[in-house]
């Protein structure tokens, strides 16, 4: 955990130095917007990920038997961005008899077992007084999120992407969005052009994070993880857990990639970055690119009961058909209250959130190529679920 530590203070002391020097990145200006960002918001975002790592510290002297609890057999949910993942897995969260999730609030505030007792504790205190401060951050945070929930519905007690946990680390890989010209950021998201040193520790941060997840979660649930960013993770996780089932969502990679780049516009204005819009298509398309490599690759040899792969236009047609599907090739048990979900389960509703294909589509057929190819191999794929027969 040093080796993270020291690391994380590093690339943090680096992103802020270097985006002070005026004309270091094409894609990152200094402006006056972006330096409201870089002297207020990025150095009240450091404290918090300080006081992270205080409280992962305290876990280490007051919680250790946090490190004897064992991961059993937990389910991820991953694939490419903007294919369907987000329903999959608040629909299977739903079952919080068999499966335990992190919510947005415990991932953003309190990655750490100390962190989660006390805000807990808090809580407890609010609700016995009315609960004014909940209704109070419920109400910053829809004031904060605004048009974003059209794209990625927010809601703070609702399970979330656990890539948020890698905030103390600085290997969250949305802070490519803040700090476009970090090398480190970009290969969080394509983990298999990291230093295999470098890779283990950070699987080993991201495991343990899990453990202090189910050291504060009762009845012996199973973890359940979605995380869209995680494409190039699917094989090491295997590897370090070999009783891990996967769910992995593709989609019509064109499609795909214009959604994935319209939901990054609010990240661009936040953080004053790439103001044209180039940078984050060049970036993303040969990330999902690789991603779907690594998707195509992973499925030619897994064994069919330890992965699903479920396309967003089957999904679309038939939800909760191809939900038991997945749910039965992996062999997780439909128990009553998963049923019960799985049989509520409405045709989808049209999104709200407008994109534009064409705005992706390049003059080099290549790139075409690089997109489309380990998509098809991923939908020949044995692993594939698809609708029933009409």
């Amino acid at each position: 955990m040093l080796a993270v530590f020291f690391r994380s203070i590093g690339l943090h002391f680096m992103w802020f130095v270097r985006s002070l020097v005026p004309g270091q990145h094409a894609h990152a200006p200094l402006g006056w917007k972006r330096l409201v960002f870089l002297l207020i918001g990025f150095p009240l975002f450091c404290a918090l990920q300080l006081l992270h790592w205080l409280g992962l510290l305290l876990d280490e002297l007051l919680f250790r038997g946090y490190r004897k609890v064992q991961i059993d057999a937990p389910v991820f949910i991953s694939g490419i961005p903007r294919s369907g993942t987000t329903f999959v897995h608040r629909t299977i969260a739903a079952d919080t008899e068999q499966f335990t999730s992190v919510s947005t609030w415990e991932a953003l505030l309190a990655p750490s077992i100390t962190q989660r007792k006390i805000i807990r504790g808090c809580a407890t205190l609010d609700r016995a007084c009315g609960s004014p401060i909940a209704r109070l951050v419920d109400g910053l945070a829809a004031k904060i999120v605004g048009d974003f929930n059209d794209i990625h519905e927010v809601d703070p007690s609702a399970p979330e992407e656990d890539y948020l946990w890698l905030l103390p680390a600085g290997s969250c890989f949305i802070l490519l969005m803040a700090f476009p010209f970090s090398p480190w950021l970009k290969r969080t998201g394509l983990l298999e052009e990291m230093a295999e040193a470098e890779r283990q520790q950070l699987i080993d941060f991201y495991l343990n994070c899990i453990k202090k997840h189910l050291y504060c979660t009762e009845g012996g649930r199973r973890f359940l993880s979605k995380n869209a960013a995680f494409a190039s993770w699917v094989e090491p996780l295997a590897e370090r857990l070999p009783d891990a089932r996967f769910i992995l969502c593709v989609r019509e990679p064109e499609t795909g990639l214009s959604s994935q780049l319209s939901s990054l516009k609010s990240a661009r204005s936040l953080f004053s970055t790439d103001t044209d819009g180039t940078w984050t298509a060049a970036t993303f398309t040969e990330i999902f690119a690789k991603n779907l490599s690594c998707l195509a690759e992973v499925t030619g040899h897994a064994q069919s009961q330890q992965m699903a792969v479920i396309d967003q236009g089957d999904l679309r047609q038939d939800p909760r058909g191809i939900l038991e599907q997945a749910l039965k090739r992996i062999e997780v048990s439909c128990a009553p209250r998963l049923t019960e979900v799985l049989h509520r389960i409405e045709p989808h509703a049209k999104s709200s959130h407008r994109h534009h294909s064409e705005a992706t589509r390049s003059e080099n057929n290549e790139i075409d190529v690089c997109l489309k190819q380990p998509y098809q191999i991923v939908l020949q794929s044995n692993l594939r679920v698809r609708p029933a027969p009409n």
